[in-house]
Order: C-alpha cells, then structure tokens, then sequence
C-alpha cells in the first residue's frame, strides 16, 4: 500500500468477502507507523437521500478528493448491498471511503455505471462492520480490532477534515 507521501510498506490480505467486495488488509512492514486512533469513523446506518458527501482516492499518483451526495438508498438493480452516489469517480477511486459531512465512513466507492456520468456505487457501511465481525470470529490474531464509532472531525471544516483524514486513506497496490 502507498500513503499520499508516497511511501510504500507491505502489507497482506486478512480477510475477503466475496460477497461484499471488501478486503481486510494488514500492514506487516517495520517502517510503518500505525495510527494510535483513526480520526472518522464508520456509520452504520449510511447517509440521507440527499446528504453531501465527499470521498478521497488514488485515480491518479496523488490523493484526490470529490464531493456529491446520497442519491439513492440502493444500488444498481436494487442491490441492498451498495447505495448510489452522485459524484464523478475514475478508475483508482475504488476501495476509497465515502465520509459525510461528520467525517463518518458511510461506504466504499466499488464501481461505476459506465453509461451514465455521475453514477457510482458504494457499499454499505455495514457490510464493513459485518466482514469485521467474520474475520474477528475465524481468525484470533485479529481480535483487537475495532471500528471506531466517534469521529474527532465531527464540526471541523472540510479543509481541516481532509489534513486528518489524507494520512489514514492508503493506495492499494497490487503485484
């Protein structure tokens, strides 16, 4: 994985969820210095028809932060897994969070409806907290973790919120 400084450490897959298109990953790599709290957090109910959003992502070499709204409960099809949002994302976005205006993770970019400009799927917060809790009960070197559910961002501007957030958003990279 890379950070938006550009370093790069190793790290291996914990956990995937076929299902839910999530991968648990862990930084196994003795330049890295973890975080000692994640300054969002997760929202298990998700957003508000309606409610600004914002992501940031790696479409390119460096951070890239958009912004949009909740534009639909479901994903495509009906899919319950995912919700719709409507802001522009290229290749690279996915696997990057979706925070609300508190700073809490509401979901993660998954794909794009190539026809349509604007129309992107993210799934649901909560099949975040459901792959968490399966990996926590097949694998016990996991154990300790946990999803904080206080955002210290909460009432801070935008500007200030993404200065805490760019550390903690990684590049996945894959060989």
């Amino acid at each position: 994985i890379q950070n938006n400084k550009g370093q790069e450490f190793r790290a291996r897959i914990i956990h995937i969820n076929q299902e839910n298109d999530i991968a648990i990953l862990k930084i196994e790599d003795e330049d890295y210095n973890s975080h000692s709290a994640l300054p969002y957090s997760f929202k298990k109910r998700g957003a508000e028809l309606g409610e600004q959003l914002f992501t940031l992502g790696y479409p390119r070499e460096e951070i890239v932060y958009n912004e949009g709204y909740m534009s639909a409960k479901t994903g495509f099809n009906g899919d319950t897994l995912t919700c719709q949002i409507g802001v522009s994302a290229n290749p690279g976005n996915s696997g990057g969070p979706v925070f609300n205006k508190n700073g809490e993770v509401i979901g993660i970019i998954n794909t794009r409806q190539m026809q349509a400009e604007g129309v992107v799927f993210a799934i649901n917060a909560k099949n975040i907290f459901n792959s968490v809790d399966s990996v926590m009960k097949v694998d016990s070197s996991v154990i300790n973790l946990k999803l904080p559910l206080t955002s210290t961002i909460k009432g801070m501007d935008r500007v200030q919120q993404i200065r805490k957030i760019a550390d903690c958003v990684f590049m996945v990279k894959s060989y």
